[in-house]
């Protein structure tokens, strides 16, 4: 791996730390708070809406302003975004702020995070589209994927070894890591040569047929996804019994373990032997997903839910790749900022989507999130044996 791709790489296992901390560290802190399931759905949605709406932008401002610029911006907007959310998270623990004043809080915070982190993803998307051809396109978005895989797989164990000096202290850890990543990259990063001072970006509809059925399928994949992620703290309790806030705690860090482990398997490994087409992996990654819900929607025990969110990683491993180097090569070289964009901005809409559908419908019927997305994973499996995915050259 050349020391570009390192220095970015590491940035975004930071990045996918965070998100696996919010879900490990923050969701189950915030039901202790006080705040409902659909009250946390929707302060995970605060940050995806913003999402939805800065990263196209950031996207066509890494061709205007280069893939290092904004990749920089959005590693510091999230460091400092990610402090301020565990500030919020301890002045409720501390009885400053009460249970409403608390979520009006907490949604601030998550929008503003979003506005300027949306530049992380669509920024390394789009530099390593710079810096590979179009054969080896589908393995340097894997080592995108791969990346969140690990930041998945160290964040567990990361906060599970930190809690003990205090709830919260886990994200004021990720936020520094953050913070030095950022610091590493404005040392070392290059700009990409290809796109140095390119001048006007170009605009790239989410509507081109082109790219839609990829936008598509990141909303299918993150609106199921995140949707119950959410909700299986609740699960985990109400289902399996485990009510104990440690406990609980512990048995969705080893969930994600679970799952980003067989992420990392598939993008680690199998992607960079196999090479599979990206219509392959399409097809993989959808069935895998609606065999994971369907396991885990069938209350099977704890270890049902290991397993099946081990099929979840196999899932995204798969997916993330499939959908990114499908997409990129169905456009031009010049689109490649604005389409990263897309590509970020889709499953951020499924983020606000999911998790917000699955808390409202898991108060009124607790496995319907589950069977819900397998009916919907299931109907994606099949629309990729009607849809054209562009092969590499």
């Amino acid at each position: 791996m050349s020391r570009d791709k390192l220095i970015l790489l590491a940035g975004l296992i930071t990045y996918g730390m965070g998100q696996s901390l919010l879900f490990v560290i923050f969701t189950p802190l915030a039901i202790q708070l006080g705040l409902a399931e659909w009250q946390v759905g929707i302060i995970i949605a605060a940050s995806n809406m913003a999402l939805a709406i800065s990263s196209p932008r950031w996207g066509r401002a890494s061709d205007r302003l280069g893939r290092r610029r904004v990749y920089l911006t959005g590693l510091v907007g999230y460091a400092v975004g990610y402090a301020a959310l565990a500030l919020g998270v301890q002045a409720g623990l501390d009885g400053f702020l009460q249970a409403t004043t608390l979520f009006g809080t907490l949604i601030a915070l998550r929008f503003a995070y979003g506005l300027i982190v949306g530049g992380i993803n669509p920024a390394a998307t789009a530099y390593i589209a710079d810096t590979t051809d179009e054969k080896s396109r589908g393995q340097g978005m894997a080592l995108v994927a791969m990346s969140g895989g690990l930041g998945t797989i160290i964040g567990p164990v990361f906060g599970g070894a930190l809690a003990g000096v205090s709830p919260v202290f886990p994200m004021y850890a990720a936020s520094a890591l953050a913070l030095a990543a950022a610091m590493w990259a404005g040392l070392a990063l290059p700009e990409p040569a290809r796109h140095a001072n390119r001048g006007e970006a170009v605009k790239l509809s989410p509507f081109d047929s082109r790219v839609s059925p990829y936008l598509i399928g990141w909303f299918v994949v993150f609106g199921v996804f995140t949707g119950v992620q959410t909700i299986t703290a609740a699960w985990i309790g109400d289902a399996l019994g485990i009510t104990d806030l440690t406990a609980n705690q512990r048995t969705m860090m080893v969930a994600l373990l679970c799952m980003a482990f067989c992420t990392l398997l598939v993008q680690a490994l199998v992607l960079q032997v196999l090479k599979p087409a990206p219509a392959t992996m399409l097809r993989l990654a959808f069935a895998l997903m609606t065999a994971a819900l369907l396991l885990l929607g069938a209350v099977a025990g704890e270890m049902a839910l290991y397993v099946g969110y081990g099929m979840f990683g196999l899932s995204f491993g798969f997916a993330a790749p499939g959908l990114n180097a499908a997409a990129s090569l169905a456009v031009n070289a010049d689109e490649q900022g604005a389409v990263g964009g897309l590509l970020t901005a889709a499953p951020t809409v499924g983020m606000i989507v999911g998790p917000v559908l699955c808390g409202f419908v898991y108060s009124a019927a607790p496995q319907a999130p589950m069977f819900g997305g397998a009916l919907l994973s299931a109907s994606m499996a099949v629309a990729w044996f009607f849809v054209r995915v562009p092969q590499p050259r």
